[in-house]
């Protein structure tokens, strides 16, 4: 017994007629008589008085059909229940943050394209990054490091050059830029320990040849602060520094060598399945990465 016996039981019925039912449900007349007798078969009783070409509800099926109603009607109702949940899930993004200023801004440009959508937003370090993945427990999730793990995959969106920033007094202030090399003794500000920004800071200065002296843990909001008040130097992106470039106690210098750059990534779980949201988010990724048109800022006070 299924939902289309009982859908095709309740149209003959209503039509006290097998061809006339047939012609409403759109099915060979053989096949609506098979399914009739087959349903009564199951039940253990005939459902239907056959008088002629007529075929009438007898009491047996009287008391069925009062229950058969009920149950479609309940389906229904599951199947209506089920579409608006769906319907819901479908304008959600389960999206994890690494990156978490630069992820901000990016939001919050993309929920001014689509205000109907809702953003679930799930903060994790780089050692979650993976397992949230493949509990599928996050879409996608934006980093600055691609992940080298079979079954992750990902595309570059966004790249930004580093300048660093020093206080107007400082010997270098009037360079219009520098080889990183040249501040190994420096004094740095940073972010704490753990954070994807510090490790990324820290791989660029490891590529010059040095470990950065970072005295000075912020988050980005004060970072330029303390800059400014002589605390050290800082490498920034250069969105960050033109967002402060009114700052005249501050300088920001290019860095001619070796290449700084900072990268964000998007990166999912091969064969994850994306409802319309979520591929809608890839697309404005790609338009971003094709135009160039993430607008500089300061989105936060986070790492």
């Amino acid at each position: 017994m299924d939902l289309v016996q009982l859908e095709y039981f309740k149209a003959v019925a209503e039509a006290g007629h097998l061809t006339n039912a047939a012609k409403k449900l759109n099915v060979a007349q053989p096949a609506l008589s098979v399914s009739i007798a087959r349903l009564e078969n199951e039940v253990g009783v005939p459902l239907f008085d056959r008088v002629g070409r007529g075929i009438y509800l007898n009491k047996c099926g009287e008391i069925y059909l009062e229950y058969v109603e009920q149950a479609l009607s309940v389906m229904k109702k599951a199947q209506m229940e089920l579409d608006a949940y769906c319907e819901k899930l479908e304008n959600v993004l389960n999206l994890g943050v690494v990156s978490k200023p630069f992820s901000q801004l990016v939001l919050m440009e993309f929920q001014e394209q689509y205000p109907s959508c809702r953003i679930r937003q799930i903060d994790l370090s780089c050692a979650d990054l993976e397992e949230e993945l493949q509990k599928n427990e996050v879409d996608y999730v934006i980093t600055a490091k691609m992940s080298a793990s079979p079954g992750i995959v990902g595309e570059l969106f966004h790249s930004e050059r580093m300048v660093l920033a020093v206080p107007a007094d400082h010997p270098l202030a009037d360079r219009k830029e520098i080889s990183l090399r040249e501040i190994r003794g420096e004094k740095f500000i940073d972010l704490p320990v753990g954070y994807e920004y510090r490790k990324q800071t820290e791989e660029m200065c490891k590529h010059a040849g040095f470990t950065p002296n970072v005295v000075k843990e912020c988050f980005h909001c004060h970072m330029v602060e303390l800059v400014a008040s002589g605390c050290g130097v800082a490498l920034m992106t250069s969105q960050r520094a033109e967002s402060n470039g009114s700052n005249r106690q501050v300088r920001f210098l290019k860095i001619q060598e070796p290449e700084c750059v900072m990268n964000y990534y998007i990166v999912w779980k091969a064969g994850h399945h994306f409802n319309k949201v979520g591929k809608e988010f890839r697309r404005y990724l790609r338009q971003l990465s094709e135009d160039g048109s993430i607008r500089p800022g300061c989105s936060g006070c986070e790492g």
